[in-house]
């Protein structure tokens, strides 16, 4: 069973990524929080397999929560993928430069957004699935 923190200021994203993870057959439990601080605070207490972070939020941003996640030693082996609707490739690498695993840019699409979600759990090197290039609402690493 694989435990998953959803941080994102939008629930809905949270039943996404949750329904998501469930079409490709994984089982898992979600926890969900709004903001940065919280996340951050949960992260700390939980033992996560994966986090899912948007970039946008009230409080404390995504950005830094990322690199505060990151340089805890009791969440900075979690991988965090950024999900953020954030279209600016330098936000990306950004977040790719602090330590995220992923970046999905919203709209995604629910079995893309599994695709991803399961290379990371699985520990696999992040690639787009098949068809998923252009104008695609993922983008790889070194995007």
């Amino acid at each position: 069973m694989k435990k998953v923190l959803v941080i994102d200021d939008e629930a809905p994203v949270a039943r996404l990524i949750g329904a998501a993870l469930k079409a490709a057959g994984v089982e898992h439990t979600l926890d969900y929080c709004s903001d940065g601080a919280q996340g951050r605070t949960k992260a700390a207490h939980g033992q996560y397999d994966l986090i899912t972070l948007d970039l946008h939020m009230p409080f404390m941003g995504g950005m830094e929560a990322l690199k505060e996640l990151k340089q805890s030693p009791k969440s900075a082996s979690i991988p965090v993928v950024v999900v953020t609707a954030q279209h600016d490739p330098a936000f990306h690498q950004r977040a790719t430069d602090l330590g995220a695993a992923a970046v999905v840019r919203k709209p995604f699409q629910t079995d893309d957004l599994a695709t991803i979600l399961t290379q990371v759990l699985s520990g696999d090197q992040v690639e787009l699935p098949p068809g998923a290039e252009g104008d695609s609402d993922l983008r790889p690493l070194d995007a």
